[in-house]
């Protein structure tokens, strides 16, 4: 096996919590397999029980290649009239996360941080119950994927993370424009581009525009929308 292919894989974090013997997984890498990073989380919804914990959750994911959004873990709560929360991620990435554990190290909440530094809160917890998670202390980090642990009332009683390298990260977001840039440097292969151009659609003639950019401009739309 090639060893950079191996190194680009997701790498998780030490599950945070109780695991019970009756415990359901949901795990969004055994749903989304090899295509884990073709997805972003965008948006995510959850269900508390004041002061108590986590009753449900949803993750909702971009897909990176169409733009459509996804609910891929979708854990519904068994109780009525809780309390809603949600959060959209703006497009941002997930840098650092913290947990919350009461006394009987079940989950009762947890935060995420952007790479705009926003913090993001689900559930409950005080600065007593915080564990930090010190596999992202570094911030080189990005955060792509959670696992998450349920009892038979679909509360959320342990999580982890999964993450790569951030440079791994956006090397793979960006290896198709960088690859159509250095293809568009072949005269004969530009111009054949440039005879269908007009019957592109809007993005793709977008595309070839910024990959026909000088080296600067090109590089700093790309530093722009990391």
């Amino acid at each position: 096996m090639d060893k950079n292919n191996e190194e680009e894989k997701p790498i998780f974090t030490c599950n945070y919590g109780f695991v019970p013997d009756n415990t359901k997984l949901f795990d969004m890498k055994n749903i989304l397999k090899d295509k884990l990073l073709n997805y972003k989380i965008s948006k995510i919804k959850c269900q508390l029980k004041s002061n108590e914990g986590i009753h449900g959750i949803q993750f909702i994911y971009r897909n990176l290649i169409d733009g459509k959004e996804t609910t891929i873990i979708n854990i519904q709560p068994k109780e009525n009239g809780l309390i809603e929360q949600e959060f959209d991620l703006g497009g941002e990435n997930i840098i650092d996360m913290n947990v919350f554990l009461n006394q009987d190290i079940l989950l009762i909440g947890f935060e995420i941080i952007t790479n705009k530094n926003r913090i993001f809160k689900i559930g409950y917890g005080n600065d007593e119950q915080l564990v930090k998670v010190p596999d992202l202390k570094n911030l080189e980090q990005i955060v792509i994927g959670f696992g998450l642990n349920t009892n038979e009332d679909n509360v959320i009683t342990s999580i982890y993370g999964y993450y790569i390298n951030r440079n791994k990260y956006i090397l793979n977001l960006y290896k198709g424009i960088l690859y159509l840039r250095k293809k568009l440097e072949n005269k004969e292969y530009n111009e054949k581009i440039q005879k269908k151009l007009n019957n592109m659609n809007k993005r793709n003639q977008i595309l070839y525009r910024i990959c026909s950019l000088p080296q600067n401009q090109f590089f700093n739309i790309m530093k722009y929308t990391q």
